[in-house]
């Protein structure tokens, strides 16, 4: 154990074992801060499910000595400064694998027994300062979790190795020239019309690309299976497909431009990848990508352009100094636009 002097502190790196953690919080040794049990079970989600494959990647957990000193070796009792949602995610692995030992499904069994044999290797790094106020303690607190720079959306979506829906994004933005042209907002989660005339954000790319591999629009992570990983160029062929077909209806230069084009309003655009994608989860790719192609095709005698009256008939407000129509996001107005895009191209 290296102790290290920090200005009048000192601190150091203490490697523990998820066991000798959870026995110290049986005893009363481990003093955490207020626990966010939602926090915890996603963090314990994550654990679990990747464990097997040795691939957790945590910061290290941030704490003080209560008593004592660095000097006297490992120390026996902690409190937690940061961390205390991943403590508790770690130090409950124990009743999650009673749980699935115990349960009736076989796959369920196996990987509770595998999680049992290697509680004991997992490692967890504590950075341990000592000679902390309470006060301090509490400052660093603070800072820890409002001076750090977030991580861009952008970042975010490009090294997520383990999301399908965000490598499947990441591939479709850098392979399709029209989307390209079109414009993707790269930061922001959200598009501001008229001003900004990309298409949409990446955020909003992110959850068409989810609607053609889980037939809805969403913004959770989908862990890749072999069988996904397979299927990936499919997905992607898929996609390229609907936006080459969007771009027939609407030219990719001047799609995003609120002043002219409808399709600019996200509430339309997702509502026109439901519709091409509709009913088509479990059918073959063969028949998906024919009928996405019919579907969109079906609907080139329709004027997108934004001042067509039509589009009033739909749930909105005019908003801004151009008093412009912006239509509402919502299910309702989502079901009124599918239904209505249902109706002009045949089906």
């Amino acid at each position: 154990m290296i102790i290290e002097q920090v200005f009048e502190k000192k601190q150091s790196m203490v490697i523990y074992t998820a066991n000798e953690l959870a026995e110290m919080l049986d005893e009363g040794r481990l003093v955490l801060r207020e626990v966010n049990t939602g926090q915890v079970r996603e963090i314990r989600r994550y654990i679990l499910d990747n464990i097997l494959e040795e691939q957790i990647y945590m910061p290290p957990i941030i704490a003080m000595l209560p008593e004592g000193s660095l000097d006297e070796g490992k120390p026996k009792k902690l409190t937690i400064i940061d961390g205390t949602q991943r403590m508790q995610a770690l130090t409950r692995l124990r009743s999650a694998i009673t749980r699935m030992t115990g349960s009736d499904d076989m796959t369920e069994q196996k990987k509770g027994f595998g999680l049992f044999y290697m509680l004991d290797q997992v490692q967890v790094a504590v950075q341990v300062f000592e000679g902390l106020s309470q006060k301090e303690a509490d400052q660093l607190y603070i800072d820890l979790n409002t001076k750090g720079k977030k991580v861009s959306l952008s970042k975010r979506i490009s090294f997520d190795s383990r999301d399908e829906v965000s490598q499947t994004t990441n591939k479709v933005l850098e392979n399709h020239e029209q989307l390209k042209v079109a414009g993707v907002e790269m930061e922001k989660t959200a598009v501001v019309r008229p001003r900004n005339k990309n298409l949409l954000s990446l955020s909003q790319l992110r959850r068409i690309v989810a609607l053609f591999i889980t037939g809805k629009l969403t913004d959770r992570q989908i862990a890749m299976s072999a069988e996904d990983q397979l299927q990936s160029e499919q997905h992607i062929e898929l996609i390229s497909t609907w936006f080459d077909e969007l771009f027939t209806l609407y030219p990719a230069k001047t799609i995003g431009n609120f002043e002219e084009s409808m399709l600019a309003s996200f509430p339309l655009l997702s509502a026109l990848a439901q519709y091409a994608y509709e009913g088509l989860e479990h059918e073959r790719f063969e028949v998906k990508k024919e009928t996405v192609e019919r579907r969109m095709r079906g609907l080139a005698h329709v004027d997108w352009a934004r001042n067509q009256e039509i589009w009033r008939t739909f749930d909105g407000s005019v908003r801004g100094k151009d008093r412009y129509y912006y239509l509402r996001s919502n299910k309702k107005t989502n079901d009124a636009l599918v239904g209505w895009l249902r109706s002009e191209g045949g089906e």
